[in-house]
Parts: structure tokens; sequence; C-alpha cells
């Protein structure tokens, strides 16, 4: 899905290098790769449209939303479309100075923020001018400030689940790219006690996850299990066993494969066994696990492929 602004863009080669240079929307940068592969983990298309200087990507996904990657890992959407995105960009110069920010903050403080990030960027870059002849060229409203923090605001409350970026060699999730005290809180959308998650193994997946499922809210427990997955594999002492130094309580990454494979993704169902079976103790039980991993891994070879982004 190609917006009106984008076109301009591609045809208008002035416009190309104000947006680049005084805004660090590069279209010409759709052309090289992202620092990795990447996937949504709902399985949707993603097409690279612009880059940044510092290595990060804007890529469009099949609903026409505008997610932004950055190089370490962080991902958000900034617009429910390309135009959208642009008019945050551009309205607001350094849209992630403002990514912590909501229209209940207030124009003062709103204000504030906008004078201090411009006058930082005016140090290097004009932004004035360019900004006005930008918005002109590509038939772009002007807005407030505050008009603009809210259209942020919508676009990164949409993110999750529907819109989470993975790495698509690792499989495990780009973290959300601002840390926003209004992210909607994943584990009461699902009915689930935050408390669950601290400690993986406090609480079975599958008892909140068919409810969950049954509801139709398959990406959001995706999400949880891929969050509950990668929380295990950077930090294995959360199966810790109390009182039991040393010791471990795989049976929640044996959970985790069966609610992947229950889910249909094969993929991550994979990524959790081939972790139990690396914590396994003895040869028996290794072999057990040897076993199940290796016919996942058969029938991940013969699924069809998800769609990578480079």
């Amino acid at each position: 899905m190609i917006d009106h602004a984008l076109r301009k863009l591609r045809d208008d080669p002035r416009l190309a290098e104000l947006a680049a240079s005084a805004f660090d929307f590069d279209v010409d940068r759709a052309a090289h790769c992202h620092v990795e592969p990447v996937r949504l983990a709902s399985g949707g298309p993603l097409t690279a449209v612009a880059g940044d200087d510092t290595g990060g990507t804007y890529f469009v996904c099949a609903d026409g939303c505008v997610l932004h990657a950055d190089s370490e890992g962080g991902a958000c959407l900034i617009g429910t479309s390309v135009d959208e995105a642009l008019e945050v960009v551009v309205g607001l110069a350094d849209w992630g100075a403002f990514a912590d920010l909501t229209p209940g903050d207030g124009a003062q403080r709103i204000l504030a923020r906008k004078a201090e990030v411009e006058e930082e960027i005016r140090e290097h870059y004009g932004i004035d001018d360019e900004r006005e002849e930008l918005l002109a060229g590509l038939g772009l409203p002007r807005r407030t400030p505050m008009e603009l923090v809210g259209m942020l605001h919508r676009a990164l409350m949409r993110t999750e689940p529907d819109h989470v970026l993975l790495n698509a060699r690792e499989l495990n999730a780009y973290r959300f790219l601002h840390d926003h005290d209004d992210l909607p809180p994943l584990w009461e959308y699902l009915g689930v006690d935050a408390g669950g998650f601290a400690e993986p193994a406090a609480q079975p997946a599958a008892t909140w996850t068919r409810p969950a499922l049954a509801q139709g809210r398959t990406e959001a427990v995706r999400v949880a299990l891929i969050r509950r997955l990668d929380a295990i594999e950077m930090n294995q002492s959360l199966l810790g066993i109390p009182g039991a130094p040393g010791q471990l309580d795989t049976s929640p990454l044996r959970e985790l494969a069966e609610e992947f494979e229950h889910l249909g993704d094969l993929p991550q169902a994979l990524r959790a066994q081939h972790l139990y079976t690396a914590l396994q103790d003895t040869p028996q039980e290794r072999a057990a696990a040897r076993s199940i991993r290796d016919r996942l891994a058969e029938r991940v070879r013969r699924a069809p492929q998800v769609p990578v982004a480079g």
C-alpha cells in the first residue's frame, strides 16, 4: 500500500532530500537491507520504504501501518498509514523524543519538549523552512504538536499484539521501542495475573492460553508466549526451583513448546523445544527431548515459509 506522500517523495528529488536531511526519513535507504532479517510475529508481509541514519528502517505492514525498527532491537508503530507517519516524522522532528508523551500531558509540556528538541536540531540542521516546504510539497496538513503527539500515541498503542517484530533467525521479539506507561498490559488483556509472568514457572501456560484462544485472541497469545520464552532464554534462572540452588524446572519450556504447537507456530515450538533439550540432565531425558525436537524440525522444514524482510 503506497500512500500519496510517499509517491511524491519517490518522484521528487528535492522533497526526498529535505525528508532525508532534515527529518531523517530517507527513501533511498529502503533499497538497503535492515541490519538483520526480520518478520512480523503474525506472519504478515513487510515492505521497507525508508531508513534513517542510525540503521533503523521504516516498514509498511499489510494493513498500511508504518512500523519503525531501530538497529538495536526496538520497534513500534508510528502511524496508521505512510501519510500519517510522515506527518509525525516531519511535524515532530526527532519523533522518538516525544514517544513518552500523551495528549493528557497538556500543551505546556508538549510545547516545551518541542522547543527543547528543535533547539538541539537547529544547531546542526535547518528545519523550519524545510518543514514548510516539505509539508506543502507532500500535500500534508499542518497540525499542532498536540495533535501530532496524539497521532503518535495512538499508533504506539496499536503495536502489540498485531505488529510485534521478530528477528527472523533467532525468532526473539523486538522490544517495544519506547517504555511507555500507557502500553496496554498484555497480561491483563488476556485475563492473567501479571505476577505469573515475573516467574515463568508460576502458572501453567494452558490455563490462560486456551481461554484466550477460544475468544479469538490468537496474536495476543502468541506475543505473550514469545515474550515469556524470550525472558527464559535470556535468564534461565527464572526456571530455578525455590530452595534448590542450581536446579532448574524445565517443564515450562516443554509447556511453551506444546502451546506454540497448538497455536500452529512450529518455528517457535521448535525454539522452545531446542532450549528444553539443551537443559536436560540425563541421557534418557535428552534422547526423549531430541526425538520431539527432531519431529518438530522436520515439520518446520515442510511448512510454508513466512515472509521475511531483509
